[in-house]
């Protein structure tokens, strides 16, 4: 389903960006009803520009927890039995191919202090393909933030 997105749009995305609302806070922010709210949500869902999920982003520094942002070369006839792989891992958060400097985006959890090993595990499920170097940063932090609409 092809979409041209107008100016109503452009201005429910950018506020669903900035947070959680409800139809009636968006209807009132848009300064429209929130039938008009209700039909456009629908729209942008069948269009598959937006998804309703419920998703939450930890503190991992109180959880005691770490995260593992790599990025990794991967020969493109193996992308995609490397990506099922790492799909697997129970450290994996986040997964994105990637176009660029690497071709997947791989976020990892755990426990402070295990940072090794979930590296050492992912190393280990992915040693009989030919991957480059991994570049791997440890322990950053979250924080939303805003952005413009376009």
């Amino acid at each position: 389903m092809e979409i041209v997105l107008d100016e109503l749009d452009r201005r429910i995305l950018h506020e669903l960006c900035t947070g959680i609302y409800s139809y009636g806070q968006l209807a009132e922010t848009c300064n429209v009803t929130r039938n008009t709210i209700y039909r456009r949500v629908d729209r942008l869902e069948k269009a598959h520009i937006i998804s309703k999920k419920i998703m939450a982003i930890p503190n991992f520094e109180k959880l005691e927890l770490s995260a593992i942002c790599i990025g990794m070369d991967v020969a493109y006839e193996h992308l995609d039995n490397v990506i099922d792989i790492i799909k697997q891992l129970t450290e994996t958060r986040c997964l994105w191919r990637a176009y660029g400097a690497h071709h997947i985006i791989l976020l990892m959890g755990c426990e402070k202090g295990n940072e090794g090993m979930a590296i050492a595990k992912l190393r280990k499920a992915l040693v009989k393909f030919k991957t480059a170097k991994l570049h791997v940063s440890i322990g950053f932090g979250w924080e939303k933030m805003d952005f413009a609409p376009y």
